[in-house]
């Protein structure tokens, strides 16, 4: 006998209400549900009160939809928030016939509910998927409804409300101070941040920015009933606020200071600090609209919503550029958690329920910037327990004392840090908590007496001094015995997850704002050269070896050092990094030793058409990628290349989309890149498709397959050339053309770098012998150079020379000098190798020259031994297999630009020009006349 639709709906919110305890469900309740009228299959009040309707059919999807879609805009009787997400549900055929107990249990183990998420916009309601239906279990489901009930649009608003505060609190600060930076209170306020008081007024907004979150995590305190002084509960904000005297600062900082004897120093200690510092008329004028603002924040549920402070955050932070604290878009950060921590792989035990083993889970960050990517694999892990039965609030005081360790050398990172992760539960105590402000620059006399934020603990052991100068700096003050237990307890090989978005700055970049800067790895604070040069001897001295990458690929690689040697046995690394990461030359070690280290590894980019589309980082126009690496279950390392359309959307969609990725990989069916049947396996959310996805296994070296790139099936026909094999796309298949690929350097030597052809070191001592005349102005130069790129004259296989060398006159090594010239002159040559191919506007992989000349910054030269064979590979280079093969192994961090080095050059396969007969290279000469 068939099962009344309702009959179903009402298990599935027993079931529901049973899987998250802090959820009010109503199931087919009759009467006073909506102020309009009206009966709701399921409705779900989440603790911020943000309502979520599922309407349900047994078959019937467009019924489905059209009752979720009437939804949108009622308003429930027990919200003051309009239902803003509604979700279409068709229960799976299994449950048609099914009653009680048997209904209940079914429902908790069918994997075959389909379901779409309706958000209400500005116009037409926004869908989830664009088209077709999603797939899942329960579970699936209720997360799915946990995030629904934090609409995308409601939190841009409550982001505009947030900024709108901390602006006009700003604006208030500096009508009492005066604009002009470096006067006044300003600089005082500055120092309590670690920051310099800029013209731009971005600490002054950081200050207010700490205020405000301080009062809003004060009030959530005072709604939790939250504790202090022999019982009492703290007093809600309001209370010091007066409608005849304003605020009562010295009863605020009172307060502070009684909840700071409990706990929470990170938020409290660093704001009571900048209230304390303000004279009573501007801490009246700035906590009036700060206030304000945060009433209709607590009002639009943010002390139960996620990292709203953070949004903001990244505009504010003044050392950014230096530091590039790059925050990391919250829907990025939701999907690297997700694949960080799998549903079906708990980190530690063998249930995501077990209570004792997932509170010893180890999750570190070492550059936590505003939280984001802590919070949501705090998020995720408390998701996952709670959905298994698992108790969050139980488990947060002992996640928060050790489980949850972030350091970062900003004091307002570790306090934002602190309010993300505290607010999960501000109703429960901890009793301490594992974050750091991490000193950085000067901290003694000695020669030795630097720091370098958190890379100082790549020694297993850091010296007594500097614990003692933390501190000091960290936020609050902490006693040193408590930083020393902190830093003991950041050790190594002790972390089942690190997850970070390193600084990404270079030791040598000298671009932008950063030119002139002796140092720029280690500029921030305005720490002096000679500071600069010891904390880089420093990192030297830390390493105990050879670097983990080159000497471009800058701290993010250091970063990554640090992070392999805090990781247990078992753990797992999920970073955001510059897509270069990957691809780069520079990055080589760093990719051997995730190779070696890692069995499984998921690299997931974007193939947009700009470079700031192609980040997962707000406010960075440098394309990244999601590096995910985990001892998993295949010999040799598996990896999983996952190409989006565009990067996420929300954080609802980033966890879609790992769920995608990760059912594709546990069903074994991700299609693999040296396949013999050419094509990927799409990533898809019901009908709407995302992406693609192949498998591959890791070059011995060199460059990752399969970044950015769009059309996955191209890929795979230049990753069978590479190997010799020539395949044909939309033709039967057939056994595959055998052509000899070989490496550039089998062929071929390379020529110098040109800062050995050209350049003067900082004392203005040559490095190179020549100095650069650009361009040439002799009729016939002694020493021709083809050096720059000019795509209008670079139409033709044979290009002119641009440039000619002249000798450096330095009379104290002339005889020096005179042999590096006649060493660089002897690598001329008339094929010269793009190293900068720009696809949408140069013609040119290799340039010929009509004589020989030497290669320089743009055209490094290739050597042959024959000189016959030039006109072979520069054919070859230059036609539609030859730009396949640059494109698909050379570095494309920018889009549209297949970039190389001249180290890198070697390793780009080309076709072996010895393997040809005579004839055939006759034929090819005679090809590249015409």
């Amino acid at each position: 006998m068939a099962t009344k639709e309702d009959t179903i709906n009402v298990a599935l919110g027993e079931v529901l209400a049973d899987l998250r305890k802090g959820w009010s469900v109503r199931a087919e309740n009759v009467g006073g549900v909506l102020k309009e009228g009206g009966r709701p299959d399921v409705l779900i009040l989440e603790s911020a009160g943000w309502p979520v309707v599922v309407e349900a059919e047994k078959s019937n999807h467009a019924s489905a939809e059209k009752d979720a879609l009437a939804r949108l805009g009622k308003h429930p009787v027990d919200s003051e928030f309009p239902i803003e997400t509604a979700i279409a549900l068709v229960y799976p055929t299994e449950l048609h016939s099914l009653n009680g107990a048997r209904l209940r249990a079914a429902i908790r183990t069918v994997d075959q509910f389909e379901y779409a998420l309706y958000t209400a916009g500005g116009g037409a309601p926004d869908r989830l998927p664009a088209s077709g239906w999603l797939t899942g279990d329960v579970r699936d489901l209720a997360m799915l409804i946990h995030r629904a009930s934090a609409p995308a649009p409601r939190v841009e608003r409550l982001v505009d409300t947030l900024e709108f505060g901390v602006s006009s609190a700003a604006g208030a600060f500096e009508r009492k101070h005066g604009q002009r930076a470096g006067k006044g209170i300003g600089p005082q306020i500055a120092e309590i941040l670690g920051q310099s008081d800029d013209q731009a007024g971005q600490t002054r907004l950081m200050a207010m920015t700490v205020l405000i979150n301080a009062l809003i995590f004060h009030e959530s305190l005072a709604q939790a009933g939250f504790a202090i002084d022999n019982e009492r509960p703290v007093a809600p904000v309001h209370q010091f606020n007066s409608i005849s005297s304003g605020f009562d600062q010295q009863a605020i900082i009172a307060e502070w200071d009684a909840i700071l004897e409990v706990n929470y120093w990170p938020i409290f200690a660093t704001a009571g600090k900048i209230l304390n510092r303000l004279p009573t008329a501007t801490a009246d004028a700035v906590l009036q609209p700060l206030w304000d603002a945060a009433q209709r924040l607590i009002r639009g549920g943010v002390t139960r919503s996620h990292d709203l402070t953070g949004i903001i955050f990244q505009r504010l932070i003044a050392d950014r550029k230096f530091l590039a604290t790059y925050y990391t878009r919250p829907a990025a950060a939701a999907l690297l958690a997700a694949l960080a921590l799998p549903a079906d792989r708990p980190p530690r035990g063998s249930d995501w329920g077990d209570a004792e083993a997932i509170s010893e889970l180890q999750i570190g960050d070492f550059a936590c910037g505003t939280g984001t990517l802590l919070s949501a694999a705090y998020q995720r892990v408390s998701l996952l327990h709670e959905l298994h039965r698992g108790n969050p609030k139980a488990l947060h005081p002992k996640m928060m004392k050790s489980g949850l360790h972030g350091l970062d050398v900003l004091n307002i990172a570790v306090h934002l840090t602190a309010a993300m992760l505290a607010s999960a539960h501000p109703d429960t105590p901890f009793d301490g908590e594992a974050l750091l402000t991490m000193p950085y620059g000067r901290w003694g006399e000695g020669k030795r007496d630097v720091a370098i934020g958190s890379l100082d603990l790549l020694a297993e052991h850091v010296q007594p001094g500097l614990i003692e100068h933390a501190s000091a700096v960290t936020a609050g003050g902490r006693k040193t015995e408590d930083v020393r237990d902190l830093i003991n307890r950041v050790s190594h090989g002790k972390f089942d997850l690190v997850i970070m978005n390193p600084p990404f700055t270079r030791p040598g970049g000298q671009e932008a704002e950063k030119k002139g800067v002796g140092n720029p790895a280690f500029a921030a604070f305005a720490v002096s050269k000679e500071t600069q040069k010891r904390m880089s001897e420093a990192l030297k001295r830390l390493r105990a070896g050879p670097p983990l990458a080159k000497g471009n690929a800058g701290l993010a690689a250091e970063f990554l050092d640090l992070a392999l040697r805090k990781l247990n046995a078992e753990g797992s690394l999920a970073l955001v990094l510059p897509l270069s990461a990957v691809s780069g030359v520079d990055w080589e070690p760093v990719r051997q030793s995730l190779r070696s280290t890692f069995n499984e590894i998921i690299v997931i980019t974007i193939a947009a058409a700009a470079d700031s589309d192609r980040s997962f980082s707000a406010d960075t126009d440098m394309a990244e990628c999601l590096v995910i690496a985990r001892r998993g279950r295949t010999t040799p390392t598996r990896a999983y290349f996952a190409v989006l359309q565009t990067r996420p959307q929300s954080v609802t969609e980033g966890y879609l989309i790992a769920a995608a990725i990760q059912s594709q990989i546990n069903q074994g069916a991700v299609r693999r890149l040296t396949s013999s049947v050419v094509g990927t396996s799409p990533l898809g959310l019901g009908g709407q498709y995302v992406g693609h996805l192949l498998e591959s296994e890791l070059p011995a070296n060199g460059p990752w397959p399969l970044v950015g790139i769009a059309d996955g099936t191209l890929a795979q026909v230049a990753d069978h050339l590479q190997r010799g094999e020539l395949i044909t796309l939309g033709e039967p298949t057939g056994a595959p053309i055998r052509l000899p690929v070989v490496p550039i350097r089998s062929i071929a030597d390379r020529g110098p770098y040109h800062m050995k052809i050209y350049y003067d070191n900082a004392k203005g001592e040559p490095i190179g012998p020549f100095e650069l005349i650009e361009p040439a102005t002799s009729p016939v130069p002694e020493y021709p150079m083809l050096w720059s790129h000019n795509a209008k004259r670079e139409r033709s296989l044979v290009v002119s020379p641009d440039a000619e060398g002249q000798v450096k006159d330095w009379p104290s090594d002339q005889e020096r000098i005179h042999a590096a010239a006649a060493e660089v002159w002897a690598t001329a040559s008339r094929a010269h190798y793009n190293r900068d191919l720009r696809f949408n506007s140069q013609s040119l992989v290799v340039a010929m020259t009509d004589q020989k000349c030497i290669g320089g910054h743009a055209w490094p030269s290739a050597i042959f031994a024959d000189q016959d064979d030039e006109y072979t590979f520069a054919l070859w280079c230059n036609s539609t297999l030859g730009v396949l093969l640059h494109w698909y192994v050379t570095n494309k961090t920018q889009f549209g630009r297949g970039r190389t080095t001249v180290t890198g050059i070697p390793e780009v396969p080309t076709l072996d020009v010895r393997a040809l007969s005579e004839n055939q290279k006759k034929f090819a000469e005679e090809a590249f006349a015409a």
